[in-house]
């Protein structure tokens, strides 16, 4: 009979785990479905995106679904090979690769964001670099694990938990920076917009970014310790999270363009000779609107309005922002 410890802290930790998987794959769901019924005009690659983000969170919780039936139908009275499962049965040995792929393609998205604010290569190449060298780490962990050698897995597993934890760390302080860098320099309706991206930037990569900072910790802190223990419970759980975590957070970002946009259009003071303008501006949903002013600047947001509009939400185009700053220093020279 496997001792107490051993099927408290592992087998339980996996159904706790793949019970928040089910739980945070449903709020997924209700993103995915907000995002399909209010964005349908993305660019797209910004809904290719989505529709990936979609099918590779699906597939972790059918593979959890798997990992859940083998270890309670399959292996039911055979508890010692519900725990050798991690290196006998495939959909549990390829749980380090998926989730650090899940992990790295939302990591893209993100460092894309970083670019379109700052364009500085040698943050962006760096923090890419980083979650690269993260994703081959994972790569080389699950090899080692099909490969039955347990002793070389703990180390790459760690380089790639390590290595995730600083680049989400960078990754956040950047983007924080470089959107205060500009509000400084930005008109006070602009520089209000950036500071509700930099509160957004906050409190999405915050939840994710905790759970890598916990499964980091725990992982070293159990296997210091030769029998399994709660820190290696709390280490499984904050794992299986841990993708879903991050493809909230990307969600989370996108579905808030439309809360930013009508905080936006609510918040503008424009005169009664503007007042067709910037109701089209509201209707056509372009992130962060368009600056109000005085009525004899009107052809100039006439034309940024066009400018935007073709370039909103880009993803992978020139950021709303730039448009922004551009618009700012028309408006002074006027």
């Amino acid at each position: 009979m496997a001792p107490l410890p051993v099927v408290t802290f592992i087998l339980g930790a996996w159904n706790l785990g793949i019970s928040g998987d089910l739980l945070l794959q449903g709020v997924l769901f209700a993103q995915f479905t907000h995002y399909i019924t209010l964005y349908k005009k993305d660019i797209l690659l910004l809904r290719a995106f989505v529709g990936g983000l979609l099918v590779l969170t699906t597939l972790k919780t059918v593979q959890c679904l798997a990992m859940l039936w083998a270890q309670n139908v399959v292996y039911f009275v055979d508890v010692f090979g519900a725990l050798n499962m991690f290196y006998a049965f495939w959909p549990t040995e390829i749980n380090v690769m998926f989730v650090a792929f899940i992990a790295f393609y939302v990591q893209l998205f993100f460092c894309q964001r970083l670019w379109a604010i700052s364009k500085n290569i040698y943050i962006v190449g760096l923090i890419v670099a980083l979650f690269v060298f993260a994703l081959v780490a994972a790569f080389v962990a699950t090899a080692f694990i099909f490969a039955d050698n347990s002793l070389k897995v703990r180390p790459w597993l760690a380089i790639n938990l390590s290595t995730v934890f600083a680049g989400d760390v960078i990754l956040c302080a950047s983007t924080i920076y470089f959107l205060l860098n500009r509000s400084n320099g930005a008109m006070p309706q602009t520089a209000g917009m950036l500071k509700s991206i930099m509160k957004l930037t906050f409190q999405s990569a915050a939840p994710a970014a905790l759970c890598a900072l916990i499964n980091l910790v725990a992982s070293q802190a159990g296997n210091k310790i030769a029998t399994a223990n709660a820190f290696s419970m709390v280490a499984i759980i904050a794992n299986t999270l841990l993708p879903k975590l991050y493809a909230i957070s990307a969600m989370w970002t996108l579905n808030s363009r439309r809360d930013l946009r009508l905080a936006r259009s609510n918040g503008q003071n424009t005169s009664s000779t503007e007042g067709t303008s910037g109701r089209r501006a509201r209707t056509n949903n372009v992130e962060l609107g368009i600056l109000s002013g005085a009525g004899n600047r009107v052809p100039i947001q006439v034309r940024t309005q066009v400018q935007t509009v073709q370039h909103s939400d880009g993803m992978f185009s020139k950021s709303a922002l730039d448009y922004v700053d551009e618009r700012d220093s028309a408006t002074l020279k006027n």
